[in-house]
């Protein structure tokens, strides 16, 4: 049985016509050229100048506008609550009041100050405040459960609880300003950022900033407060001098009488002090061997690279 003419020709047909169609594009020899001609990078479409001095946006104006949008902001999602509420339409009415309690758990940064957001003159611990004391055991509680077990802050259910304590503790610092708790509060509000809500402060501004006005609230607080912002500075921020100055205070003020976190302090001023012996410098180039007949070297120091330190390098607590 023989093949059929017609399928033959026509595949033949079809190489052909491949074949001429490759030629057209790069030559049966031809080969690409793959030299680059031209490597002047693209002109800049925008040129960036730093501004200095006079020339300086009013930083002021530019934050107090910003609050007010957001505050506008929130007033509109207040307005179409009740509105879709009114025309009987719950769920839109619902939507709205959820984007707003969204929009008001949102961290506003304290642009225009050195302390946290709630940080105003009037606040101080002063007396007991029975409103208080009940809201901040509730939240002492919560963060309890939540720090019970290891690592376990990073759940997204333990998050959560974080975010309830810390709205609690800030809302006793903002409701109410004279009560005995409020340096407990701005302590507790810094140990939720740096532990638990890392991604809502990236930068550790608002930890150090808490963990300083706890202990400007009550110079002899019972908490680690300068110590926790020298840890911060020290391992995160890499700020030596801002660390070595906590830990100084932390030695001078013996801060709450926590012997471990003094030896710490002062093993890390040492290591950060001592230029020549310090850990945290780079390896030093090695050197050629020491003849047998060269002067004996000077003892060796538990701080030398070449030697084991006598106990574990501090770690961040």
């Amino acid at each position: 049985m023989h093949t059929p003419i017609l399928p033959r020709v026509s595949a033949g047909l079809l190489v052909v016509v491949s074949m001429v169609a490759l030629a057209g594009c790069e030559g049966w020899n031809r080969k690409h050229d793959y030299n680059v001609v031209d490597v002047t990078p693209p002109e800049d479409e925008f040129e960036y100048v730093r501004t200095t001095g006079a020339d300086l946006p009013n930083f002021a104006d530019l934050v107090e506008e910003m609050m007010e949008s957001r505050q506008n902001y929130l007033g509109h999602l207040e307005e179409l609550e009740r509105e879709y509420l009114k025309a009987g339409n719950s769920v839109k009415s619902s939507w709205a009041r959820r984007q707003k309690q969204l929009t008001e758990e949102v961290n506003v940064y304290p642009y225009l100050q050195a302390g946290p957001i709630e940080h105003r003159a009037e606040v101080a611990p002063v007396e007991s405040i029975p409103e208080a004391d009940a809201v901040f055991d509730e939240a002492v509680s919560i963060l309890k459960e939540v720090s019970a077990v290891p690592l376990a802050g990073a759940l997204p259910h333990n998050k959560k609880k974080s975010r309830i304590a810390l709205d609690m503790f800030r809302r006793i610092l903002r409701d109410y300003p004279k009560s005995d708790k409020v340096d407990d509060c701005a302590f507790y509000c810094a140990e939720i950022y740096k532990e638990y809500l890392r991604e809502d402060d990236p930068d550790d501004e608002l930890s150090v900033r808490y963990y300083k006005w706890a202990a400007a609230l009550d110079p002899t607080t019972p908490h680690p407060a300068r110590f926790q912002a020298a840890v911060v500075y020290d391992f995160r921020r890499h700020d030596r001098a801002r660390a070595v100055e906590l830990y100084h205070q932390v030695l001078e003020l013996e801060e709450n009488a926590n012997e471990s976190n003094m030896r710490f302090s002062a093993s890390r001023i040492e290591q950060l002090t001592d230029e020549e012996f310090s850990h945290v410098r780079p390896d030093p180039p090695r050197t050629a061997a020491i003849p047998e007949d060269a002067a004996p070297a000077r003892p060796a120091r538990y701080s030398d690279r070449d030697q084991s330190p006598p106990s574990e390098t501090p770690r961040e607590p």
